[in-house]
């Protein structure tokens, strides 16, 4: 039957162009450019279909199917990217909060003032169950010398 040989024809020119074509992408371009791809194999396949009489309207693309085996690799891949990026924005959280603590730490060093503020606030938005024990500020000056302010007795009137 020449239907049958027509078909079988056009299904090995169709097979071929698209294998030459498949074979020169990556699995992400071969899966993001679906349209573009199927645009290229009609233009290659319409040529030769039109030399065995056959005129085509439209070459499309309907499903990518991979053996078992490379969408086993393709979803490890696919995994790894993802624990590549959320481990990418962990350290960025870090960093972040690393210069946050570095930024507190030179406000407390050129504004000593700032931690007896900070004592303050944080003893009063303490709750009713906390206890909260407060050392001298002559025990601060060890831990952040200039935080507390000098021993200079009071002018007289």
């Amino acid at each position: 039957n020449e239907t049958e040989d027509y078909e079988q024809a056009l299904y090995l020119l169709v097979q071929l162009q698209l294998r030459d074509i498949v074979g020169e992408l990556a699995i992400d371009d071969l899966l993001a450019r679906r349209r573009e791809i199927s645009t290229t194999l009609q233009t290659g396949v319409t040529a030769q279909a039109a030399q065995m009489g056959i005129a085509l309207i439209m070459v499309g693309i309907k499903d990518i199917m991979f053996p078992g085996e490379l969408k086993t690799i393709f979803a490890q891949i696919v995994s790894a990217r993802k624990e590549g990026l959320a481990s990418l924005e962990r350290a960025r959280g870090e960093t972040a909060a690393l210069r946050s603590l570095a930024n507190a730490a030179k406000l407390l060093e050129d504004n000593p003032a700032l931690l007896q503020l900070r004592l303050i606030q944080s003893l009063s938005t303490g709750d009713g169950n906390t206890v909260v024990l407060v050392p001298s500020f002559d025990a601060l000056k060890g831990i952040a010398p200039g935080a507390v302010p000098p021993n200079n007795p009071p002018a007289s009137p």
